[in-house]
């Protein structure tokens, strides 16, 4: 089978014999699994120019390209939207190998003879498609290097383009929606700013919260700073509001104000309130995002709540009990394990546990972590002077104000 890199540089004759230049590229569709040639980009260095011409008129494409008739008669191609020039858009560019969870560079592209066309099969990502394309490759096998192919299928990866105008994405991100946030932050930390910009603005918003999450505060800012805005608000409002607090906390308070004006007034309210606290106090750290019921409520009607809701909540170990949902004063906890034991028809204020332990707005981060690990907690409530439930600082913001960055990425995410 062959390679773009065999291909580019041939001949091109007309119909007459007479030399009308050089294969400089091939055009192909990227909406196809295995996208079909639909052009050859014939370079005329003689004229200084290039003339696309169509696969219709292509009569031979083998060690000489033969046109059908004269240069003069060649109706120019017109490439679509969505067509590509795979030696310009794709050769050398990254791609996201999904398999492999890691970012590969296209070397070379494979391509295959198929019913009088030729089609692009896969790329090569190996160190033997650079030596093909130095032509040396004869030479080290000779000396008895023989490096490892390595193919990918054109179906199995997705292109990543630095810019968005020049190289549109052939397929969807479901290959990537099934990737651990923790593996696609790794793959984003193998690409540029550019290209990850790229990748996220292809993603589901909810898949992308959960990745950004994942990669450095600082290239959180760097990703959002360069992405569009419109679709860097909705990422936010997918992430977890002190996750949202904390990177927004790191931009200018113009692209700040930017985003929080473009977010759902619900998620923006509630990021605002973060940022109004300390960075480094409980009420800096602490999310908004918890589940609270009413003295009142019995055991089946807190379930029935749970269901209603625990696709939306990432910490539900524990279940705040309050007064009423209106001031939410806070009187007492109960664990998913007090739930499942009660009685059906038990209020929560029979079986909920009154002794609580709890931080102030203004405590100190490291009072916080040393709080949780002292009583073994999962998550411990943020009240204010009078009270009230502001929020909860989890074990997992324990961990992040305890351990150094290296630890904490090799440690799971408890409540992921």
């Amino acid at each position: 089978m062959p390679f773009f890199s065999q291909i580019a540089g041939r001949p091109v004759h007309d119909s007459r014999g007479e030399i009308q230049g050089k294969v400089a590229d091939l055009v192909v569709s990227a909406d196809a699994q295995y996208p079909i040639i639909k052009a050859v980009a014939v370079r005329d260095g003689r004229r200084g120019d290039t003339l696309l011409v169509p696969w219709e008129q292509i009569r031979n494409f083998d060690t000489t390209v033969v046109l059908r008739q004269p240069r003069d008669g060649v109706t120019p191609y017109q490439p679509a939207e969505h067509e590509l020039f795979i030696g310009q858009q794709i050769l050398d560019r990254q791609i996201v190998d999904v398999e492999g969870r890691k970012v590969v560079r296209v070397n070379d592209l494979q391509l295959a003879r198929t019913n009088g066309h030729y089609r692009l099969i896969g790329v090569d990502i190996s160190a033997q498609a650079l030596l093909r394309r130095l032509g040396i490759q004869q030479i080290t096998s000779k000396l008895g290097i023989r490096p490892r192919e390595n193919f990918i299928a054109w179906e199995d990866v997705d292109p990543i383009a630095s810019d968005p105008n020049s190289l549109k994405l052939r397929v969807s991100h479901g290959n990537l929606a099934k990737l651990h946030p923790a593996d696609l932050a790794e793959i984003v930390d193998q690409l540029s700013v550019p290209e990850g910009v790229a990748l996220f603005e292809g993603m589901d918003d909810e898949i992308a919260a959960e990745a950004l999450e994942e990669v450095a505060p600082e290239r959180q800012v760097s990703l959002l700073e360069e992405m569009d805005s419109d679709k860097a608000a909705d990422i936010l409002e997918e992430m977890d509001p002190s996750s949202a607090a904390d990177v927004l906390g790191e931009m200018s308070d113009e692209k700040a104000n930017e985003l929080l004006a473009l977010m759902e007034q619900e998620e923006s309210e509630d990021v605002k309130e973060l940022l109004s606290y300390r960075e480094d106090s409980a009420g800096g750290i602490m999310t908004t995002e918890y589940v609270t019921v009413p003295e009142t409520w019995t055991a089946s009607q807190i379930m029935e709540h749970l269901r209603t809701i625990a696709e939306d909540i990432d910490v539900i170990h524990y279940i705040f009990v309050v007064t009423d949902l209106a001031t939410e004063q806070l009187v007492g906890v109960l664990t998913l394990r007090d739930l499942i034991l009660a009685p059906h028809n038990a209020p929560a204020s029979a079986f909920m546990t009154r002794e609580l332990v709890t931080l102030n707005l203004d405590d100190d981060e490291d009072h916080a972590a040393k709080l949780i690990a002292k009583y073994n907690l999962m998550a411990a409530p943020v009240i204010d002077p009078e009270g009230r439930l502001k929020g909860i600082v989890t074990v997992d913001d324990a961990i992040d104000i305890i351990l150094p960055t290296a630890w904490k990425k090799r440690l799971p995410r408890l409540f992921a």
